[in-house]
């Protein structure tokens, strides 16, 4: 299997996640708060679950099978609606989540389970975490590594940068062209802002780009101390910080 970082750079990613992109949404409804690791994208997480209609007939359950699903947070693994619904759970957590077709299996359902166009009701429960070999940051902890010097990488494109400007400093790196494979420029690039052991922030939109590239700069190349903006350039400038003509 081809990695982010090999050639011939064939890994894509879509420009931001269906969660940033469409107005429907997943009615969240928290039953149980947990107490342990929180769930974040890419973070592994282990999930029992069973699923019902909306007139009440269940057509799954790990509960049922004895055995937790695992998969990784965020890769497309599942449903968009879950992985909408998961972020943010505490493990040993409880949620209850009513996904509409559009985040679900849409139109075409799920021959003999699901049928089409069906709204889905889920109990999930979180039971395991492992984080990601990076750690995301909000806006305060991002200006605190600013002041310290820690070098910013927005890894957008151009035409995106001309549009909502830049944060003053940044190293302007695109990672993935519109076509969604990496640039591969990026790589060296990179390389010469920061050094495997050194500190370093990567900036997309909306964090879906960066988490990719914070995850596989971590597993693939070695970086020790990546620093992912988990809500990207557009809540930074919703909350009023400034920004710069690139």
């Amino acid at each position: 299997m081809a990695t982010l970082f090999s050639a011939p750079f064939s890994t894509s990613v879509s420009a931001e996640p269906l969660a940033a992109n469409t107005d429907v949404k997943v009615d969240v409804k928290e039953v149980e708060v947990g107490t342990g690791e929180t769930a974040v994208i890419n973070a592994k997480v282990l999930v029992h679950y069973t699923g019902w209609l909306m007139d009440g007939t269940k057509f799954d359950s790990s509960v049922d099978r004895g055995e937790p699903i695992a998969f990784t947070l965020g890769a497309g693994q599942v449903i968009p609606g879950w992985e909408m619904g998961l972020q943010g759970m505490k493990v040993g957590g409880k949620r209850e989540l009513v996904i509409p077709p559009e985040l679900a299996y849409g139109a075409q359902g799920a021959p003999g389970a699901i049928p089409p166009n069906a709204t889905l009701k889920f109990a999930v429960e979180l039971m395991g975490v492992t984080l990601p070999n990076y750690t995301n940051i909000d806006n305060e902890e991002l200006k605190a590594l600013l002041a310290r010097g820690v070098p910013l990488v927005d890894v957008r494109r151009k035409e995106e940068w001309d549009q909502t400007g830049v944060i003053k400093g940044s190293h302007l790196i695109t990672a993935f062209n519109e076509r969604g494979t990496l640039d591969k420029p990026f790589v060296p690039g990179f390389k010469a802002v920061a050094g495997m052991e050194d500190e370093v922030i990567l900036i997309c939109r909306t964090g879906s780009r960066s988490s990719v590239l914070s995850q596989a700069l971590a597993d693939q190349v070695g970086y020790k101390k990546i620093y992912n903006v988990s809500s990207g350039i557009t809540k930074w400038i919703k909350d009023g910080n400034a920004v710069e003509k690139p």
